[in-house]
């Protein structure tokens, strides 16, 4: 919405009220039910969808078997939907089945690229906070296993001479229980902290040395992008969806074993870290792009 008002596109919140076209942002019955209703209406519809049914599994408990409930679901949206949104191409290539012939668009999730700025103050805030008197190095997203929680646990035993956080929520044991992963965080390394969520993400950005991100499957890695702004060299896992965005050697350093991690991180704490530029990384996903993009595809549709 933020973004669509920087075009200066009218938006309202009301999907029963006067609109020309409807976009829908999440999944559940209700959006189900309005673009139905719409689609009655004869006004467009256009569909957000963030995660490919090949992301679920490892997300929650049963998520294997919820897969396909879910790829089934989404199907049920296709009569009503004249064009997807996806956040990468990576995604788009999940959603080609699902979309059955309806036109698939990437546009990035986006982010506020002033909000994710290296701000003294707010690094000496998250230092004194969590005790960190080393280098730091940081990951933030739910504590999944699909997000890498293992190998970030065990570069970091590796590693003793640095400080770990993870800033992320611990998804409740109704949604995900797993003896073996439980005992995982429970018995984390001495120098990982675990801060749970955090209402100001933005003071961990500043407050640390390094992002490393070791997560086994993403759509987008939106998280990367706001540490990017923050001006935190990155360390990531090699994947399919970073392609054609991330660079190894030019704006981070990828890896795909733990020994490739612990090197990475190495390299850039040492005295004579790479140069990695992060220029333009973070602006190509910010807001005004997101406005122009989504104003494009409302024009295609209507």
């Amino acid at each position: 919405m933020q973004a669509l008002k920087g075009q200066g596109i009218a938006v309202t919140s009301d999907p029963g009220g006067e609109y020309d076209l409807l976009h829908l942002q999440w999944i559940g019955p209700k959006s189900l039910y309005y673009a139905r209703w719409a689609h009655k209406k004869g006004r467009p519809v256009v569909m957000s969808v963030h995660t490919p049914p090949d992301l679920i599994p490892g997300s929650f408990t049963f998520s294997h078997p919820l897969a396909s409930i879910y790829d089934r679901y989404l199907r049920a949206f296709t009569g009503t939907i004249d064009l997807f949104i996806v956040p990468s191409p990576f995604a788009a290539a999940g959603f080609v089945s699902i979309a059955n012939g309806r036109p698939i668009r990437v546009v990035s999730s986006g982010i506020e690229t002033d909000l994710f700025r290296f701000n003294q103050e707010k690094r000496d805030l998250f230092r004194r906070k969590y005790d960190l008197d080393r280098p730091t190095v940081l990951c933030t997203g739910l504590l999944i296993p699909r997000k890498g929680v293992e190998e970030f646990f065990e570069v970091a035993r590796s590693l003793p001479n640095l400080s770990f956080v993870w800033v992320g929520a611990k998804v409740s044991r109704s949604l995900f229980y797993s003896p073996r992963f439980e005992s995982l965080v429970r018995e984390h390394p001495k120098n990982v902290r675990l801060t749970g969520f955090i209402g100001d993400v933005t003071t961990a950005y500043s407050g640390c040395d390094l992002f490393f991100f070791p997560s086994h499957a993403e759509s987008l890695g939106l998280v990367i992008l706001e540490a990017g702004a923050a001006g935190l060299p990155l360390v990531v896992r090699r994947l399919p969806v970073y392609q054609g965005w991330l660079v190894d050697g030019e704006n981070c350093l990828m890896g795909e074993t733990l020994t490739d991690f612990r090197a990475a991180i190495a390299t850039l704490l040492s005295d004579r870290p790479p140069s990695l530029s992060m220029n333009g990384l973070a602006e190509k996903h910010g807001l005004k792009q997101v406005g122009t993009d989504l104003v494009a595809i409302y024009q295609e549709v209507l």
